[in-house]
């Protein structure tokens, strides 16, 4: 009883139905692509989708009509599940077909595109496991899956090595399944025997891909020797190859074009800024914190005219974690009359990469948690305001507090920033000899009779704020030589249009132009908190935002930015905000109403380019991936069809003799057994070889003995058009490769 037991689960799970699910671990697979694009409830209906479908599959091995319809109705029920479906009630008049169609329209809309998606996921499964069900067939789907994750790994802003090492996973045990089967049909005896002892199979073969998977995991990196196809393609064309890992400003930049060839992030160059870029959506981090606000990672001060530089000397300070911790100071310290308010933010790193800096809200004051590689190498900047690293670390998750002061406009406004300071401001003046006398000339004319240095600056903000167009790809044909190089001076008066880079750097020239202490500072934007955005998606009740803007905040590689900092006396370093569409943050006086920028032209640019992108990305993965499945089915067909072998067979042996197919035919039946690890020895004529593997396998002799007596009689024999020796040649050598 127990070993039919075993032979009925062998044949019925193992043998006939492993293979869908594993069609399904590929397809799971496949649709990680979509990760940045789809809903969370969009993946909810699909995996609540396949795993209907494989118990469908494991339970049913026939009634393909019965598992399609268990599953359409598994995809119907997760989306009521799931999705904002609404009952709109039943039609008043049950004789009225056109208040039926309403009914059905109305709750089919509903629907879309949740179960179009389900129902891909769904025939891509049955058409995956279709095309493996012969070895030839497994290998197609998973190389070319492979090849297709491979592609989209390289051109889009995805990681999928993980996804790929699942996908192999799933095609060694594939091609293990569809061995055994291949024994079990050509050598039924040998089958019964094993499958009496399951145990004797599975443990050498889950050791066997557990080996080459920890192999090729743990194995060291080696230098690249060859370049893939898109980087060498990129590199001929000057172009610098763009990188995924997201590390934020403009991450690589073109050097020409109006077109962006690079992508949004934390950008770790600041040379030479400018160029263009395309949105990329990838998540950075998730801050939860008490009060929304810019995260600020780092400052620049030396302007070049083209780019930014550090400056030098810093002196930096161990920086103390823990609850008891001494707070970090500041250089030069507030006056005790500034009142400030206490920000406290988690910040859970979502990405593996190696950080230069820790973000928070400006300046922080305390780090309370921190979990990173290398926690002793956190510096403290207390001139800069940075968290800097001596050597870029991993950081997991930490916890900061920052003291961000409260602005006092009439306070601020009777500041004179040319009075005599605790600090040296001279490198926060800094301009190149280089930089056209156009630039400050527009400067002061902007804040001619104005006063207060608090005013001038503001001024300086509203005007690039309400002249210059936000664009993430500027028209860069419009420079001339005329701006001599220097990045101002084309945007002010040439490009005209730009991104945050041109407003930031463009704000800094101008107020040290007229004397205003002023420094590049870049960072993050805010984020955008998710459950707001799930509110209104699904239109939830409406709800005053929090004044403070406390939330829980997912901050993305869009959402790399700059900005300036003007110094004023007792203060500090106040932020401003020149970028067209975009407001700091920042903590008011209580009778004060706070500003809500709900729809700024940036933010709505970013929101019409992240739609587009997703659109573009969807369509073109997809496209991939319909490419890959025809072609992986085209192989499969014509593996299969006789016809096609047919005439591929006429079309590769076209004016050869049946005498000369028939030699060929020999050497391709030589280099099977040769596979299959029956080597001819070099001392060995065919005849002997024969004869030796007929001896071996008692079972084949015959056939043995009939190929070679037709090769023998093709190759020495006079009369060259005996189509029955080709005919007799191919029969007995398919008989040895299907048995072995």
């Amino acid at each position: 009883m127990i070993g039919l037991l075993k032979g009925r689960l062998w044949r019925h799970i193992v043998l006939e139905r492993l293979h869908r699910l594993l069609a399904i671990v590929v397809v799971l697979q496949l649709i990680q692509c979509f990760s940045e694009y789809w809903w969370e409830e969009t993946y909810a209906i699909v995996y609540g989708t396949l795993a209907v479908t494989a118990a469908a599959e494991l339970l049913l091995s026939r009634m393909l009509w019965l598992r399609l319809l268990l599953q359409a109705g598994a995809a119907a029920g997760v989306i009521v599940w799931k999705a904002p479906v609404e009952w709109q009630g039943w039609p008043e008049s049950w004789r009225s077909w056109g208040q039926w169609g309403d009914f059905v329209t109305g709750h089919a809309v509903q629907f879309s595109p949740f179960f179009e998606l389900a129902a891909g996921a769904v025939l891509a499964v049955h058409v995956l496991a279709w095309i493996g069900a012969s070895r030839a067939g497994a290998v197609a789907v998973i190389v070319t899956t492979i090849g297709g994750m491979a592609i989209a790994d390289s051109f889009f802003p995805l990681e999928l090595w993980h996804n790929i090492a699942w996908i192999v996973t799933a095609g060694l045990v594939w091609l293990v399944v569809l061995h055994l089967r291949q024994l079990q049909s050509r050598h039924p005896d040998s089958w019964e025997a094993l499958a009496e002892r399951p145990l004797d199979i599975a443990f050498p073969a889950v050791v066997i891909i557990t080996l080459v998977l920890l192999t090729g995991i743990f194995m060291p990196r080696a230098p690249v020797i060859l370049e893939d196809p898109y980087t060498i393609w990129t590199e001929a064309q000057g172009r610098e190859v763009p990188v995924f890992s997201g590390e934020g400003g403009v991450q690589k930049v073109s050097a020409s074009g109006s077109s962006g060839s690079s992508l949004s992030g934390y950008s770790r160059d600041d040379r030479k800024i400018g160029g263009g870029f395309q949105f990329d959506y990838s998540p950075v981090m998730t801050i939860s914190t008490s009060q929304s606000s810019y995260w600020r990672g780092e400052t620049k001060s030396v302007y070049t005219g083209k780019g930014w530089g550090d400056l030098k000397g810093s002196r930096l300070v161990q920086a103390t974690i823990g609850q008891n911790a001494e707070p970090l100071e500041l250089d030069p310290p507030r006056d005790k009359n500034v009142r400030t308010i206490e920000v406290v933010q988690t910040v859970t790193v979502e990405r593996k990469d190696r950080l230069p800096v820790l973000f928070a809200a400006g300046p922080a004051t305390s780090i309370t948690e921190l979990r990173s590689d290398n926690n002793a190498g956190l510096r403290w900047d207390a001139r800069e305001w940075e968290l800097r690293w001596g050597k870029t670390a991993r950081v997991q998750k930490y916890s900061v507090i920052s003291e961000v002061a409260i602005l006092d406009e009439e306070a601020l406004r009777k500041i004179d920033t040319a009075e005599e300071s605790s600090i040296d401001l001279t490198p926060y003046l800094q301009l190149p000899d280089s930089l056209p006398k156009r630039v400050s000339d527009l400067a002061a004319e902007q804040t001619t009779g104005l006063t207060s240095d608090y005013d001038r600056a503001k001024k300086l903000e509203q005007y690039l704020k309400q002249t210059y167009a936000y664009t993430n790809t500027p028209d860069l044909t419009r420079q001339t030589d005329r701006a001599n190089g220097d990045i101002v001076d084309a945007f002010l008066f040439e490009i005209q249009e730009g991104y945050c880079d041109y407003f930031s750097t463009s704000f800094v020239v101008m107020a040290r132009s007229i004397g205003l202490p002023t420094r590049w500072v870049k960072g993050y934007a805010t984020g955008y908190d998710a459950s707001a955005a799930e509110r209104a998606r699904f239109g939830g009740p409406e709800q005053i935002p929090d004044p403070s803007g406390a939330g829980t905040y997912t901050v993305r590689n869009a959402d790399a930015h700059s900005w300036a900092e003007v110094y004023f006396e007792g203060y500090g370093w106040i932020p401003f905000e020149p970028t067209s569409g975009f407001t700091v943050p920042q903590p008011r006086p209580a009778n004060e109403p706070l500003e809500l920028n709900t729809n700024s032209p940036a933010e709505t640019a970013s929101m019409e380019a992240e739609t587009e992108a997703a659109g573009g990305n969807w369509l073109t993965i997809a496209v991939i991936a319909g490419v890959a499945l025809v072609a992986a089915g085209a192989a499969v067909f014509f593996a299969r069809s006789h016809q096609a072998r047919r005439l591929w067979s006429h079309i590769r042996n076209r004016g050869a003799t049946p005498n000369q197919r028939v030699v060929r035919e020999m050497e391709r039946l030589l280099s099977f057994l040769q596979r299959k690890g029956l080597r001819r020895e070099p001392h060995e004529t065919i005849r002997e070889n024969f004869g030796r593997l007929g001896h071996k396998f008692a079972s084949l002799r015959s056939e043995f003995d009939g190929a070679l007596t037709s090769f023998e009689r093709a190759r020495y024999g006079n009369d060259s058009r005996e189509t029955d020796l080709l005919n007799s040649f191919n029969e007995a050598a398919e008989k040895i490769r299907r048995s072995l």
